[in-house]
């Protein structure tokens, strides 16, 4: 695969062939490295630790400022939907390229955005895995195939936490999520012990500006970050055409504006790649 690396580049220059979309249907998840230029991943990099410098709350306007424990701040420190006040992560939330390419990846006719979030895990002794988890079972959405497109700001290595999936877990559908956060809860786990067979995990190093997208119900998790420096990552969920609004969960802002059972349609959730 050619890689990603000349600046300024627009949905046009969108190269995602046949074997990518048959790879990321049937794994669950696909990599490409060098996607962003190192000037793109400094800019997102500026970006990410202003909001840092700044305390900006996990989720604007929400009780806490969205922060519910300090064990989860030492999986990762979270801040949700940073585009809507940080024209600097808009660009990269919004995308064209990252979009189109995740569009055609998940063979949609368009995709909405459902909530950026910047990601810092950080170093140190204190530093906790992420749960292996699934996405899906977190997301207000019905039917299940909205899917996150992961940029890797920093080099991300297995020592600082890379990401780590399980190919073809997506296939097992939506399960009952776990508690994250809490310590023992695995979704592989608990699959095991029920019998069924979880295919050994593949760790997603790479340099920064990679990118990986993965199925929101492939398994995924990601280790603790044993370096002396925080490991930053900017993810991007997206929500296909057809997909609903179930309701009794958050909508990254939207939900007291939206209908159960309707379609996601809200100026928080715009159609960022296809038609509309």
């Amino acid at each position: 695969r050619i890689p990603f690396t000349t600046e300024k580049r627009t949905m046009n220059d969108v190269h995602v062939t046949d074997e990518d979309i048959e790879t990321f249907q049937d794994q669950g998840y696909i990599q490409f490295k060098g996607f962003f230029s190192a000037t793109e991943m400094k800019q997102l990099r500026t970006a990410i630790d202003a909001a840092i410098a700044a305390n900006r709350e996990r989720i604007v306007g929400a009780s806490d400022g969205g922060r519910s424990s300090e064990e989860y701040e030492k999986v990762f420190n979270q801040m949700v939907n940073l585009w809507v006040d940080s024209p600097a992560a808009k660009e990269f939330s919004f995308s064209q390229r990252l979009a189109e390419t995740g569009r055609r990846l998940s063979d949609s006719r368009h995709v909405r955005i459902y909530h950026d979030h910047a990601m810092i895990k950080p170093p140190g002794q204190d530093s906790r895995a992420t749960n292996w988890h699934q996405d899906a079972p977190y997301w207000p959405m019905d039917p299940v195939g909205a899917f996150s497109a992961w940029i890797a700001v920093d080099d991300v290595t297995i020592a600082n936490g890379c990401l780590h999936f399980a190919p073809g877990s997506h296939k097992f559908g939506l399960l009952e999520p776990i508690q994250l956060g809490v310590e023992g809860e695995s979704i592989v786990d608990k699959m095991r012990e029920q019998g069924r067979d979880v295919v050994e995990p593949v760790a997603m190093e790479m340099e920064a500006g990679g990118v990986t997208f993965h199925h929101g119900c492939n398994f995924h998790y990601a280790g603790p970050n044993q370096t002396d420096q925080p490991r930053r990552a900017h993810a991007i969920i997206y929500i296909p055409d057809e997909t609903r609004f179930t309701g009794g969960k958050d909508a990254a802002g939207a939900a007291e504006e939206m209908t159960v059972g309707g379609p996601w349609d809200h100026p928080l959730h715009p159609i960022l790649a296809g038609p509309a």
